[in-house]
Formats: structure tokens, sequence, C-alpha cells
């Protein structure tokens, strides 16, 4: 599969590509990942502060004082996809899985039918989400975060939903989890905080690797069912 990646703020394509290292290497070598840098100069995000050289740079993706940016970052992503894409799935940390999820939800509020038959992506894998918003309310500079009571079922593909006991941002990635199909969607829990397992927990990368792969599995399963009614129309 070909995955589009999206870091979290205050780092940078270069430290998730070293986040993800270990998983890459237990998923195996048939996949592909395109890592998108932000574009917004950020400070280091407090996880990395004296981890990495001060010498180097670090990006957003939102300059969150700035909510009309919110939606603008939809439309360049949108944009970015259609040069460079098709990809089959996106992998994001942080503020970037906040972003991906906005932005699927965005693409089947925009166009449903086809997002219906033929998504922009065809699973997600989210660490350490960060809320998903209201994408019609984005325009009006409305920040209404998405809520599992009041909003359900959303994103419609398979998901892995992957955050550490620890992490301060449990609860969003939680609410992230909620607003996709629970028929198709994989949790895990892992004993650390606001990070992607690394080298240091095999145990847990051994465990996101599984659910990662069982919704890559749902996706095949899902093409086979799709193949299936099309000979049978034929």
């Amino acid at each position: 599969m070909r995955f589009l990646c999206l870091h979290g703020s205050g780092t940078n394509s270069q430290i998730l590509e070293t986040q993800t290292a270990a998983l890459r290497y237990e998923l195996g070598d048939h996949h592909t990942y395109d890592f998108v840098e932000g574009t917004i100069p950020s400070a280091v995000a407090p996880e990395f502060d004296g981890l990495v050289s001060s010498k180097d740079e670090f990006f957003s993706y939102l300059d969150l004082d700035d909510r009309a940016n919110y939606l603008s970052i939809l439309e360049d992503l949108d944009n970015y996809i259609s040069e460079e894409g098709p990809f089959d799935a996106v992998l994001a940390f942080s503020e970037g899985a906040m972003i991906a999820a906005t932005y699927i939800i965005w693409k089947a509020k925009q166009t449903p039918k086809q997002q219906r038959m033929a998504p922009i992506f065809k699973c997600a894998v989210f660490f350490s989400a960060w809320d998903a918003y209201d994408p019609d309310l984005l325009s009006e500079g409305v920040l209404r975060p998405l809520n599992p009571s009041a909003d359900r079922d959303l994103i419609r593909m398979p998901t892995a939903h992957i955050w550490g006991v620890g992490d301060a941002s449990s609860t969003k990635a939680s609410n992230v989890s909620e607003i996709c199909v629970s028929e198709t969607r994989q949790v895990y829990v892992h004993p650390g905080s606001h990070e992607i397992p690394g080298a240091r927990m095999s145990s847990a990368v051994k465990s996101s690797v599984r659910i990662i792969r069982r919704v890559i599995s749902l996706v095949r399963e899902i093409d086979n069912q799709a193949l299936r009614m099309v000979e049978r129309k034929n």
C-alpha cells in the first residue's frame, strides 16, 4: 500500500520517519510512504525538546491562531493528493491525525456518492490523534470538535487508532476513534504517552502492527466483496 504520512505539530517529516521506523520495518517492504512536511515554522514539540538539535527546523500544518487557515489546509491537502496521488492510506500523528480525520469527513460531505464508491483513502491509521473538527463550520471560522455523542459513523473506511495510556490527548484520540464506523475500527492503547511506539517498546510495536495489518486485511475483504458484486452483475 502507498501511505500518505502527516507528522505532528512542532516536528517534521524526518522526525516522523524516525518515529515510524520500527513499525515500518515490521510491516515489511511491500508498502511505500510519502512524508509531507508542514509549511508553518514552529517551536519544537515539548516531547522532543532536548532530544533533537536546536539547529533543526520544525513545522506545523496549522497556525492555531488563524482559524481561516484550518479550511485552507484541507484545500491544500486536497490539491496535493490530486497532484501526487493516489494514495491507498493515510498514516498520521497528533495534529496530522486531526487534519487527516477532518479531511476525510470534509471529502465525504463534498462528494458523498463518489466517496462511498471510491473513497479518497481505503484506510487510515491514527496515532495520538487530536480532535477532528466539523468541516461545515470551518469556513465560518468556527471550531467545533466532533463528539461521538452527536457525531457518529462519519469515517466509514477501516481505521486503526493507537495512543498511549499516559497521553494527555487520550480523550481526543478516543473521540476520533468513536466517530469511525465500529465494524471496521481497530483500537490499541499502549503503555506509553504521546508517542508512536518505537524500538524501545517492542511489544507495543508488535501490537500496533497487528491492528494495522488487520485494517489492511479489512480493505482487501472490502475490495474482494466489491469485485464479486461486479462479477455477479456481469
